[in-house]
Parts: C-alpha cells; sequence; structure tokens
C-alpha cells in the first residue's frame, strides 16, 4: 500500500512528459534544421520517440536548474562584495577604528577591550538600514570586534597603549620636541665619543699584542743561538723615572699590595711595560701584515694589560693610553708640574 501512490506519481510524470514529447521534439527539429522540405521535417518528427523526447526535455531542464544555481551564486557572491566594499567605504577601515581606539582611550585613560568594543559596535551601527537581519548584525559586530582588537594590538605595539591582563590603559602619543632633538644629539656624540676612545684602545691593544709577539721571537732567538742573558723583568712591570740626582722614598706593605713613593717635590713618571716595549721599537706593524691575529695570545697579552696602569705624563708622539685601571699601584704620589 505504501508504494501504490509512488508508482502512479510516476506513470503520471511520465504520460505528462510523453504527450509534451512530440511538440517539443518537433520544435527541436525544426530549430536545429533550418533547411530541408516541410515533409522532411514532418516525418523527423514523426520518427522521433518518445525517450528522445523525454530525454530532450530533462536536459532541456537540468540546464535551466544550472542557470538558476549560477545566477543565484553569483547573486550571493555580489552580495558579499557589496557588503564587505560597503564596510571600506562607511569608514570602517583599520586606520579609522585605530583612531576611534585611541580617542575611546584617551578619554577613559583606563578600560577593556570589551568596553571599547561595545560602545565602538553602538556608534557604527548602520543608520541607514534601521531593520537590518540577524545575520547582517552579528555580522557587522563581528568584523567590528575584530578590527577593535586588531587596532589594539597596533596600538600597544607602538607603546601607545600598554595591557595590563584585561586592564588597558593610556600611555600617549610619541612626541618630539626641540628638547628630544637636543638629547638626541647629546647622546649620539657620547656614543661617538666612547666609539673613538675604544677603537684608540683596541689599536693600543693590538700594538701590545705585536710587540709581545716580537719579544717572545727575540728571546727564542737569543736562547736558541746560546747568547740567553743572565737576568731579566718579568711581565707585566712598573717603571719609575725621574732625575738621576732625585731622593726617592719607598714604602711597600707586607702583602705587597701597597707601594708608596715619595719623591720629595722632584718630577717624576711612571711607565708601563707597554711603553718600554714601544721604545724598543716592538710595536711597529710590518709593512705586509694588514690584518690582525685573533690568537688566545691577543687575550691573554690583553689581560695583562688590563692590571698594569699606564704612564702618568704622555710624551707629545705616544699615541693614546687605555683608561687607567686600579691595579698593581695603589700608592700616593706627588707630582710636580
Amino acid at each position: 500500500m505504501g508504494t501504490q501512490p509512488q508508482q502512479t506519481f510516476r506513470e503520471e510524470e511520465e504520460e505528462e512528459m510523453q504527450g509534451h514529447g512530440t511538440t517539443m521534439s518537433g520544435q527541436s527539429m525544426s530549430t536545429s534544421r533550418s533547411v530541408g522540405s516541410p515533409s522532411s521535417r514532418s516525418e523527423q518528427t514523426m520518427a522521433t520517440p518518445a525517450s528522445d523526447s523525454t530525454f530532450l526535455r530533462l536536459n532541456h531542464l537540468d540546464i535551466h536548474g544550472d542557470d538558476a544555481g549560477s545566477q543565484g551564486t553569483v547573486a550571493k557572491k555580489k552580495k558579499r562584495g557589496q557588503r564587505a566594499v560597503g564596510g571600506d567605504k562607511s569608514g570602517r577601515g583599520l586606520r579609522q577604528f585605530s583612531m576611534k581606539v585611541c580617542e575611546k582611550v584617551e578619554s577613559k585613560g583606563r578600560t577593556t577591550y570589551n568596553e571599547v568594543a561595545d560602545e565602538l559596535v553602538a556608534e557604527f551601527a548602520d543608520p541607514i538600514n534601521g531593520v537590518s537581519t540577524p545575520d547582517q548584525q552579528q555580522y557587522d559586530e563581528k568584523n567590528i570586534r575584530r578590527r577593535v582588537y586588531d587596532a589594539l594590538n597596533v596600538l600597544m605595539a607602538m607603546d601607545i597603549i600598554s595591557k595590563d591582563k584585561k586592564e588597558i590603559q593610556w600611555k600617549g602619543l610619541p612626541r618630539t620636541s626641540l628638547s628630544d632633538i637636543e638629547e638626541l644629539k647629546s647622546e649620539r656624540l657620547g656614543l661617538r665619543n666612547r666609539i673613538e676612545k675604544k677603537a684608540a684602545y683596541l689599536q693600543e691593544l693590538e700594538e701590545q699584542y705585536i710587540g709581545l709577539q716580537k719579544l717572545i721571537q727575540r728571546n727564542e732567538q737569543l736562547y736558541s743561538s746560546g747568547n740567553a742573558p743572565n737576568g731579566g723583568v718579568s711581565l707585566p712591570f712598573i717603571l719609575v723615572q725621574t732625575r738621576p740626582h732625585a731622593t726617592v722614598e719607598v714604602e711597600i706593605s707586607e702583602d705587597m699590595q701597597l707601594v708608596h713613593f715619595d719623591f720629595n717635590s722632584t718630577p717624576f713618571e711612571l711607565h708601563d711595560d707597554n711603553y718600554v716595549l714601544k721604545a724598543m721599537k716592538f710595536c711597529e706593524r710590518s709593512q705586509n701584515d694588514n690584518t690582525t691575529d685573533n690568537s688566545t695570545d691577543g687575550g691573554e697579552g690583553s689581560s695583562i694589560y688590563a692590571q698594569v696602569p699606564t704612564s702618568v705624563s704622555n710624551p707629545p708622539n705616544r699615541p693614546p693610553s687605555s683608561p687607567p685601571l686600579p691595579g698593581i699601584l695603589k700608592a700616593r704620589v706627588k707630582n710636580e708640574h
């Protein structure tokens, strides 16, 4: 009993299609063959079976169905495109939202994301289309909240706002004044001076490394030739230079960490081992030495040099010395100018 109505519906549909089949097939044949006699056209019409006419009609219906579906798809795409374009033209871009978010956060001082987003959702509600579908309203609200979130991230990256958990705090827009420019110039000058001092100090360390390497080579040659000296001075050392007939009083602590010199108002000079190596012309670069060797020996030489204070008085032709560092000599000395 359940299948009888279904079979009757199919039979009625086939009879209806067969009744219209001759006319449709004749129309299709007449349109497809415009050249020929009326008798040939009528013969072709009578010769067309019902199944072919049914196929033609179904094919015709499928084509119209596809056209209708494609038109609906195109219409939906156009509708979505118009919605997106309309959103941009109405001033809902990221730049406009960033300005609005700036104004909101600045006016409040402290706020939250939900508070800013709720106010902007209410503010950017479309006044023209007062009656809109729930889907349209939900789409607009999500779009606004997403753009508010993006704008807050941009402002946070620019250090205009700060975020502590859910609380957003206004910090301020970056400003450039004359005092800021002068401060930047002063900072730039200070950095340049520091770079120049470090460059001069690096050059002196390189010269010291060259002097130590040449001193090692000279000592190796002396010992290999059998002309080794009976005595010598170990590095590092400090050379005290004064007048030949000066009276100098020297006091050294028991732990050898404190030395006190009293020159009795006689001028004097203090020199380190690097100064002596330069005086012996050991620190001069060779003509074919255009590169600096960065081996571990240079590091050791640098550490030795850092432990030794530099000369008190610098001759006119002497390169700039390294910054004074607390080292071996901790005495109170008198210097006569």
